[in-house]
């Protein structure tokens, strides 16, 4: 069993109001991966997911690629497991 990771991904550019998050859950929802995705205060959609090393390589490349909005820069780092995820999600 490959070992589970968590990321968190920070989607700049024009991202909001153009249906990224509901774009980032259906890539999501194809890979098996758990966590969620919101607005941010800033303009930026953050997407924080847990999954293994090719589910999370796969959705950050889906969202480079998105067709909605632009997508200028994806900002992605490891973080440490901590709230615990039993399906992905569109937090509000």
């Amino acid at each position: 069993m490959a070992e589970k990771k968590n990321v968190r991904l920070e989607i700049c550019g024009l991202v909001q109001g153009v249906g990224m998050r509901h774009y980032v859950y259906n890539c999501a929802q194809k890979l098996g991966v758990k966590g969620y995705v919101k607005n941010l205060p800033n303009g930026r959609v953050e997407c924080v997911a847990e999954g293994n090393e090719e589910q999370l390589k796969n959705l950050h490349s889906m969202v480079e690629r998105c067709p909605r909005g632009r997508v200028e820069e994806v900002y992605a780092s490891e973080i440490s497991p901590g709230e615990k995820f039993s399906d992905f999600s569109i937090r509000f």
